[in-house]
């Protein structure tokens, strides 16, 4: 598409919209999120002339020089990339163009602050050509700065989430899969169920850890589940730190696998302990 013909296309969608914009502005965006990502963001936020984003209540204007782009009926999607969104994520704001043209105003920030990126079907992103690709400032440094000490934030909770975990010293199955020692012998005794996150990483809904007595050794009972599956993908396990041993009972999807080759006593207690903490001692 030419230049002549992008700027024919877009003029025809602003125009479009903004004639038929009053019937369809049912969306809006209320107080709470104008302060959070209201305003103006621009490719350069020093230069008066730069094509720019700007987020009101009841639409976000794509401009450039005498080109205007209106999306109407907004809506707010933080959960946009599900349980796995990309670094920076902040909210997606999602509209119409013609009440049937979708566009999305990907909010992100980084350490130096907000940013609005463009994503939208077909139709939009052609008529918006290289703008669609453009990074888009947020105009407004208090925000700026609230935005990278978060981001900031969020990083130092990551690495302290992520940091290694002296021996002997974790409370949560969540710090134990930390610690290198129980880590080792843990995945050895997985064996191929390595393959499965919930069981590798050990991220899931879990409680703290109990000592438990079983045929005269104290263990550390674990146990943990799978992340909105509890139900059907869950386990326990036993870990006697002196010896660098872990037994296990592992449910997951109706069947039943036992990890470490535990003897009877154990075994046995492996199956109550598993029955008292997922099926209510049933």
């Amino acid at each position: 598409m030419n230049h002549g013909m992008r700027r024919t296309a877009w003029g025809c969608l602003a125009m479009c919209w903004l004639v038929g914009g009053a019937a369809w502005a049912q969306g809006r965006l209320d107080a709470e999120m104008l302060k959070l990502y209201g305003g103006r963001y621009a490719v350069d936020c020093a230069n008066a002339r730069s094509p720019l984003v700007r987020v009101d209540a009841a639409q976000i204007v794509v401009e450039q020089g005498n080109r205007r782009l209106s999306a109407q009926s907004l809506q707010a999607a933080h959960s946009y990339f599900g349980q796995s969104p990309p670094p920076g994520f902040v909210v997606a704001l999602l509209g119409q163009v013609q009440q049937r043209h979708g566009i999305v105003f990907l909010v992100q920030a980084d350490g130096q602050g907000q940013y609005i990126e463009l994503d939208g079907d077909k139709t939009v992103m052609a008529n918006l050509g290289a703008l669609g690709k453009a990074r888009f400032h947020r105009c407004d440094a208090a925000a700026n700065q609230r935005a990278a000490d978060q981001v900031r934030e969020a990083q130092q909770a990551r690495a302290a989430a992520n940091a290694p975990v002296a021996s002997g010293s974790a409370k949560h199955p969540s710090e134990l899969i930390r610690d290198a020692r129980f880590k080792a012998v843990y995945r050895r005794a997985l064996g191929p169920l390595v393959s499965q996150a919930w069981l590798a990483q050990m991220n899931g809904p879990a409680v703290e850890l109990k000592t438990e007595q079983v045929a005269g050794t104290a263990y550390q009972l674990v146990a943990f589940c799978k992340a909105h599956d509890c139900g059907d993908n869950n386990a326990v396990l036993l870990y006697d730190a002196p010896q660098d041993r872990v037994y296990g009972f592992v449910h997951m999807k109706g069947r039943n696998t036992v990890l470490g080759s535990p003897p009877g006593p154990v075994m046995a207690e492996l199956n109550r302990l598993w029955r008292r903490e997922w099926r209510q001692g049933k």
